[in-house]
């Protein structure tokens, strides 16, 4: 049953105006910072994917995110729970649906620029690709799924506003922050970003079990 909401929501992903939108929006922004007086801040390769790689990911799955709500809005979601689909396989279902593609296109964007710019990934670097980055991506979405379940719709809004903000702020630290970094990915740090994010992921699921099938549903106005 999971694995049938996992693959709905990757062809729906595919199909979303969204999802293009963003990696249009990403991309033009990687292109200009790349042939403007801002393509030093990509330099350092480890700096860059250590920063910016999951900056995309949680971008394209931020504007994804609504289809957490989606069945609330579109008034399904009393009919899916009353199927043998747990809340908990609907929710996981649709973090790992939501992280593959944002995943990709994080990983897309940075290994095409790092290609243009003829440099190399280490084997820390490539670690902290495959394993930490896509498990940082799912705990954010994870998170921000778990939350839009338990807020009625005028606080789903409230809060897209407040994550919106946090990571259009977040993304201008990083780079007016680029340039001065010269970071070093390790095997301890990746370890690290592993460890936190799995803790996240981990509490974020706890929870969404702990939740009642009347709860999320009568959160809806």
């Amino acid at each position: 049953m999971m694995e049938a909401i996992v693959w709905k929501e990757i062809r729906e992903t595919i199909r979303d105006r969204n999802m293009l939108s963003s990696i249009l929006s990403i991309s033009l922004l990687m292109i200009l910072l790349n042939l403007t007086s801002f393509k030093l801040l990509i330099a350092n390769t480890e700096t860059f994917i250590a920063y910016m790689a999951p900056c995309i990911g949680v971008l394209v799955g931020f504007s994804l995110g609504y289809r957490f709500t989606r069945e609330k809005m579109e008034g399904v979601l009393e009919t899916l729970l009353c199927t043998p689909l747990t809340l908990k396989e609907l929710w996981l279902g649709k973090v790992i649906g939501l992280t593959i593609p944002s995943y990709a296109t994080s990983v897309v964007i940075v290994l095409i620029l790092t290609l243009m710019r003829g440099l190399t990934i280490g084997g820390a670097m490539l670690a902290y690709i495959l394993l930490a980055l896509p498990m940082f991506i799912a705990s954010v979405i994870g998170l921000l799924g778990y939350l839009q379940y338990i807020l009625g719709m005028k606080q789903i809004q409230a809060l897209n506003f407040v994550v919106f903000f946090t990571l259009f702020a977040t993304l201008y630290m990083v780079i007016r922050r680029l340039p001065h970094e010269n970071t070093v990915i390790t095997w301890n740090n990746v370890g690290a970003a592993i460890t936190l994010t799995s803790a996240i992921l981990a509490t974020t699921y706890y929870l969404v079990t702990r939740l009642s099938k009347e709860k999320v549903i009568l959160e809806i106005s």
